[in-house]
């Protein structure tokens, strides 16, 4: 029987042991998104304790995408060499890192964003006290791109894998459910095109 101290081999990706640091938002990032020294510190620390994959919090694929102020981006190619340092700190040690991918849909507010959030439906938000702007087909169809080109950002800064957020209330979870999902078109009703997103 394995312990958690054994390694473990994740689709060719092979993790030194079973500690696996779950993605946390780290609120630590420049309002541009861009990883701080602290920021990089927080995870140099948890590689060098001995974590054998580390997944960083939520980081946003679009501007309009963010949850908070201070949340990691990975949104621009001018982001890579600084997601390089953090990748780079977490490797000196055995430890692997994961980044997840996010983006907030109507989970954040005008004040973060300087603009409405978006969604896949006008569902008022009682939490943000605001109602998002439902995207457009064409806007959807760019997110979709915006994830993918994120994910290459991500392997380009050298990170050993990739999640997607796809949870607690978030874009990709928007689009699933039927309460914040009232879209006619091919992006919404049935559970398939509620699932298309994804």
């Amino acid at each position: 029987m394995p312990t958690m101290f054994e390694p473990i081999d994740i689709s060719g990706m092979v993790v030194p042991n079973r500690f696996v640091r779950s993605a946390t938002n780290d609120r630590q990032a420049e309002v541009s998104g861009r990883v701080t020294d602290g920021f990089i510190a927080v995870y140099e620390k948890l590689a060098a304790g001995g974590v054998g994959m580390i997944i960083t919090g939520h980081a946003f694929i679009k501007w309009n995408g963010k949850a908070s102020v201070t949340m990691m981006g990975a949104h621009s190619d001018d982001l890579i060499p600084d997601m390089k340092r953090l990748v780079d700190a977490v490797h000196k040690y055995e430890s692997k890192i994961v980044m997840q991918i996010n983006h907030a849909g109507r989970q954040t507010s005008s004040s973060v964003l300087g603009e409405s959030a978006v969604a896949p439906s006008a569902v008022y938000s009682p939490l943000f006290n605001e109602t998002p702007r439902a995207l457009t087909g064409e806007e959807i169809e760019e997110l979709i791109t915006a994830y993918a080109a994120t994910a290459r950002r991500a392997v380009s800064a050298g990170f050993d894998g990739v999640q997607l957020h796809g949870a607690h209330g978030y874009l990709i979870s928007q689009f699933i459910s039927p309460y914040t999902n009232k879209r006619e078109d091919e992006w919404g009703g049935s559970p398939e095109n509620r699932m298309r997103f994804l």
